[in-house]
């Protein structure tokens, strides 16, 4: 049903210092970062070592382990996130395999975990 969503369309980046991938929601509401969690980040098939992604929301840039206390920060569904990944090139005009998977653990759904797998080639302009 969204798996399609985490990635954006055409939401890989160069950026001064390696690459950014714009991430989405995979929900119907907004969600506490509490219970939001970065899983696996790929790109062309190279898992992306955890400490080197950092999680940008509202002009604040996160470490993944930060996500679980930040109970009164929301990411609202219709707001991108940024996953900043220092150091990881990718060229330009060529495509690349993104893959991302995100899971969520609504508040009001005790136990639930739903996780979320995209995968998309997407090509740097």
């Amino acid at each position: 049903m969204m798996e399609h969503r985490v990635v954006s369309d055409g939401g890989l980046q160069v950026t001064p210092n390696g690459c950014a991938i714009d991430i989405r929601l995979p929900w119907y509401r907004s969600l506490p970062l509490s219970v939001v969690e970065v899983g696996d980040v790929e790109i062309d098939g190279t898992l992306i070592d955890r400490s080197r992604i950092r999680f940008e929301l509202n002009g604040e840039s996160l470490r993944l382990d930060e996500l679980l206390p930040r109970t009164d920060d929301w990411w609202y569904v219709l707001d991108s996130a940024m996953l900043r990944i220092d150091g990881y090139v990718v060229a330009r005009n060529e495509p690349h395999v993104v893959s991302v998977t995100v899971s969520i653990r609504p508040p009001y759904i005790h136990g639930w975990t739903r996780i979320t797998k995209t995968t998309k080639t997407i090509t740097v302009q």
